[in-house]
C-alpha cells in the first residue's frame, strides 16, 4: 500500500504535512515527497520548535492545477505525527489512490464540512456579493486583454 502512495507522491515536487500544535490548531510545513519511504510509509519532517507541534493525527496533501485552477491533481495520505529519537516522523495509516472523481469528492466534502461548522455555531451561510465578484472577474479579463 505504501509503495502505491510513494508512486503518487512522486508525481509532485512538494507536499504539505499538517499536524496539530499544543492548542489543537493545524500546523503545516512543506516537505519533499521524495523522502517518503515506500516500505514503511514514513516521512521525516523538521518542524520549527516555535510551532509547538505535538504527536497525533496528521496528513500529507499534494496538489497541482493550472493558472485557471483547472486540471486539478491531488492526493492525500492520512497518518500520525510521531516523535522518534527527538525527530518528527509522519507515519502513514491510510491511503486510497485518487479516483477520477477526486475533485468532486473534495468539493462535496468541503461544502459538508463548512455547513457542519456553521450549524455547530448556529450561523447562517453568509451572502455572496456576486456583483463584486463579477466586477473583479471583469477587471481581470480587462488586464489580460
Amino acid at each position: 500500500m505504501w509503495a502505491e502512495a510513494a508512486k503518487w507522491l512522486g508525481k509532485f515536487d512538494e507536499t504539505v504535512l499538517t499536524g496539530l500544535d499544543v492548542d489543537g490548531y493545524p500546523v503545516s510545513i512543506r516537505v519533499d515527497p521524495r523522502n517518503y519511504d515506500a516500505t514503511t510509509g514514513t516521512l521525516p519532517a523538521a518542524f520549527p520548535s516555535t510551532l509547538h507541534v505535538i504527536e497525533g493525527p496528521a496528513n500529507l496533501l499534494s496538489h497541482t492545477h493550472d493558472e485557471k485552477m483547472w486540471h486539478l491533481n491531488m492526493i492525500q495520505v492520512k497518518g500520525r505525527l510521531e516523535s522518534r529519537s527527538g525527530r518528527w516522523v509522519f507515519q502513514s495509516t491510510n491511503f486510497d489512490a485518487p479516483s477520477k472523481l477526486a475533485f468532486l469528492q473534495f468539493v462535496r466534502n468541503t461544502r459538508t464540512a463548512g455547513q457542519k461548522y456553521l450549524d455547530k455555531r448556529g450561523l447562517k451561510r453568509p451572502p455572496v456579493n456576486w456583483s463584486a465578484v463579477k466586477e473583479i472577474q471583469r477587471r481581470g479579463r480587462a488586464r489580460r486583454s
